[in-house]
């Protein structure tokens, strides 16, 4: 029994590691939303959560939807951990108004992965505005903020977060124009991926923080994934063009580019700095 567990397990394992994104150029998310795509993450197999402003969705590879659910905004990153999706908010003073008090919160919302029910609500007590997500390889993982005052408008802030929701450590990265903050995180490998409005994506390694590289060219801060083999970005557009209507977005496959894939893939210890 224990070796046919331990085989079924292989299985698993390997088909997860084949898996990959469908061979086409968009995927449409169906309806329109009051707020705009932050993020989008695909668990590796059939799904793809997007997370707009307002509202979390769940679909196939197709865009279909599974499941559809309202929350709190300001939502924004997202990632799935251990059965959960877990979403940085950053809570505004009304529903579809984009306004943060002075005295926001670093706050990590619970959700489970399959119904997307609201299971829990972490909020830690880092003054801060909450805008982006990654799981790091030992269940920590960091949290991007939106808009700093208290900082350089040429920098941006992330927080090292432990498992049960302590903040670890607190990091600055120089050096960047940027209108708005950390938009998207994401890890690939041995590193993170920081991407904000107007400026090159930073990499740093996912130990220790430390910049390991700038790309230009991507924009992924509403929403990135990398599949292994292709770059794919969040689009969210308002219907017909008009600044007053709704959003309407998809996943866009980037055309293949050796240079902008190869920055995603796990660096070899010979090409470490």
């Amino acid at each position: 029994m224990k070796k046919m567990m331990a085989c079924m397990a292989a299985i698993c394992i390997a088909g997860m590691a084949q898996a990959k994104m469908p061979d086409v150029a968009e995927i449409v998310l169906p309806g329109e939303y009051p707020g705009h795509l932050q993020d989008v993450w695909w668990d590796g197999g059939e799904h793809i959560y997007w997370a707009h402003t307002w509202d979390i969705v769940k679909t196939d590879l197709k865009g279909n939807i599974l499941r559809h659910v309202q929350v709190e905004g300001h939502n924004a990153g997202c990632q799935l951990k251990d059965g959960k999706l877990y979403v940085a908010v950053c809570p505004t003073a009304k529903r579809r108004i984009v306004a943060w008090t002075a005295k926001s919160r670093l706050q990590v919302n619970e959700y489970d992965a399959d119904t997307l029910e609201l299971k829990a609500k972490h909020v830690m007590p880092a003054v801060d505005r909450a805008g982006s997500f990654a799981v790091l390889e030992d269940g920590s993982f960091v949290v991007g903020c939106l808009r700093p005052d208290d900082i350089s408008a040429s920098q941006v802030r992330f927080h090292h977060v432990s498992p049960d929701f302590s903040i670890l450590s607190t990091h600055l990265v120089d050096n960047l124009k940027i209108k708005m903050g950390i938009e998207t995180i994401k890890r690939y490998g041995d590193s993170l991926f920081l991407m904000c409005y107007g400026a090159p994506i930073v990499r740093l390694d996912a130990k220790t923080f430390k910049e390991t590289g700038r790309m230009g060219g991507v924009n992924g801060t509403r929403g990135f994934v990398y599949d292994g083999q292709s770059c794919w970005v969040g689009v969210s557009k308002h219907v017909g063009g008009k600044r007053s209507a709704p959003w309407q977005s998809k996943l866009v496959r980037l055309e293949k580019d050796a240079k902008k894939v190869e920055f995603f893939q796990p660096r070899s210890e010979s090409t470490k700095k």
